[in-house]
């Protein structure tokens, strides 16, 4: 039904503007005002597409009581959840280490407030289109945490048995 669903959806979007007129003394201003560089509203990616369902790789492992929270729903919604869980560290990894993250709900920024967070460097990914490599750009994101956030790798993360669990 996944694939489905997937495969039935429209995914144009608008064309790209052909000429932007800038008729402000501040052109860069007036350039992003008409034609910012992060649209993700219907005009582009059509109308439906935050609608349609998560689609999970096979190499993830999904259970029945895995839980999906999405950004509209706020960080608030996903705080209270994980303190209800009893949740204190967040190990943090994922695609857009520069902006997902980073800043969405469930990003640093937000879960720092409240948990114990480490990102998984080496589990993460960041995309700039000016970059030859997403390697650059993940470095940089990165760095850029590394200054309010600690940092960790896959290797260093193992799972805590009964003796080392905090009581």
């Amino acid at each position: 039904m996944l694939d489905q669903t997937l495969a039935s959806f429209d995914y144009t979007g608008a064309d790209l503007p052909e000429e932007i007129t800038l008729e402000s003394d501040r052109p860069v201003v007036d350039y992003f005002r008409k034609f910012p560089g992060l649209d993700a509203s219907a005009r582009y990616n059509n109308d439906g597409f935050w609608s349609l369902p998560i689609p999970v790789m096979n190499s993830i492992d999904v259970a029945e009581s895995d839980v999906v929270f999405y950004d509209l729903q706020g960080y608030e919604r996903l705080r209270e959840f994980l303190l209800g869980q009893g949740i204190e560290h967040v190990l943090l990894c994922g695609y857009a280490t520069d902006m997902c993250v980073c800043s969405t709900a469930a990003g640093y920024q937000n879960l720092r407030k409240d948990f114990n967070v480490f990102v998984v460097g080496d589990a993460t990914q960041a995309t700039f289109p000016s970059n030859r490599t997403a390697a650059y750009a993940t470095n940089q994101a990165l760095s850029y945490a590394a200054l309010n956030q600690l940092i960790t790798q896959v290797s260093w993360i193992r799972e805590l048995d009964g003796a080392d669990a905090p009581e």
